[in-house]
């Protein structure tokens, strides 16, 4: 009889992980909750405008952010829900102190005796990992739990404004390259995400380079890592592979020595599942873990998952200062998924275990 126990790390990557489905048609019912966050995409609506042509009664979680914007779009979040006859509670998430969220968006959906579909298509990539860790963290765990996700059809910049952006930089140094946003608030980490792993000798940063450089720079500079992991985003349309090749030129990570280069898509998380789980497996017994969720929103839904299982390593977090303009942080909507995350529920002996750093 074999009375080996399987850690969380060794369960999950043996797990047959499900895939990101299309969805046409979201048919919510009455005991269903749709949380939603009022950014300032034009997706920030899509699914919830999808859900409600279904003409069926549902409930809506509906997230506003702080500091509030003149361009975040809660306010025709809650005019549309409101005009369709559903049932909304509200909720505030402070991106500069987001302590503790999870326990009150928990709260908030304690009476929930339906699904949770999380709509990360507008969220702060901190908040997508705070509320996944938070879900799972419940007594059923993932039981009833989808992740939707709406794409942008356009993602500025351009590509010639990207080029001719990166060619004034070259030409004077002075000048930061900004595509997106502008400066990091704080390099933050909060309780809930913080490791429950002793301190290991090394540390070893897994980040994922995007176009907003100084995310990269200041958290390597918060952190200091002996040991860094860096992850870029494959795009799924191979016309958009240059934005690849841009975040590495904009980054500079041909100059970052000792850096282990890997690559992910943008848009199947169980390649970036799979990737920080092998990082795990290699790493975790000698290096303390940290991750910073700077990719792709499906990139993140990965980091979410694999800290709602693997409960040693931590999430740091750039912060944005500021946005450089919003309203074109992306463009249109594209197809729309869902991503059910009932598989995974590791039976219960699973939970509280962890690696302790060898020495």
């Amino acid at each position: 009889m074999n009375l080996s126990v399987q850690t969380p790390d060794e369960w999950l990557a043996a797990l047959h992980k499900p895939s990101l489905q299309e969805v046409a048609q979201f048919e919510l019912a009455p005991d269903d909750w749709l949380v939603v966050c009022g950014g300032f995409e034009d997706r920030v609506v899509a699914i919830l405008q999808n859900a409600i042509s279904a003409r069926r009664p549902f409930n809506v979680l509906l997230v506003h952010y702080e500091p509030f914007s003149k361009e975040n779009r809660s306010p025709e979040i809650l005019e549309i829900a409101q005009g369709s006859g559903l049932c909304v509670v509200e909720l505030t998430y402070n991106r500069q102190a987001p302590e503790g969220f999870g326990m009150d968006l928990l709260r908030c959906l304690s009476g929930c005796r339906g699904r949770i579909l999380v709509d990360v298509s507008a969220m702060s990539r901190l908040l997508i990992v705070q509320i996944l860790v938070a879900l799972g963290s419940q007594s059923s765990g993932f039981a009833n739990c989808y992740v939707a996700y709406a794409e942008a059809r356009d993602y500025p910049p351009s590509r010639e404004e990207a080029v001719l952006q990166l060619k004034k930089s070259e030409s004077d140094p002075s000048l930061s390259i900004l595509f997106l946003s502008s400066g990091v608030f704080d390099v933050t980490v909060v309780p809930e995400l913080a490791s429950v792993a002793p301190s290991a000798a090394h540390t070893r940063l897994i980040a994922f380079p995007s176009l907003d450089a100084h995310q990269l720079t200041a958290t390597l500079n918060e952190i200091q890592p002996s040991r860094l992991s860096l992850i870029e985003g494959m795009p799924p349309d191979p016309e958009n592979k240059w934005r690849m090749e841009m975040i590495s030129k904009v980054n500079q990570l041909d100059k970052i020595p000792n850096a282990q280069m890997l690559e992910t898509s943008t848009l199947d998380y169980r390649e970036t599942l799979d990737c920080l789980l092998k990082l795990y497996a290699d790493h975790g017994e000698r290096d303390r873990i940290l991750v910073s969720p700077t990719g792709s929103k499906m990139q993140t839904v990965a980091v979410g998952i694999f800290r709602s299982l693997v409960k040693d390593i931590q999430i740091v977090y750039p912060t944005p200062g500021s946005y450089i303009e919003p309203d074109r942080y992306t463009l249109g909507v594209g197809l729309l998924y869902l991503l059910p995350l009932d598989e995974f529920l590791p039976p219960p002996q699973h939970t509280n275990v962890c690696r302790e750093p060898s020495a």
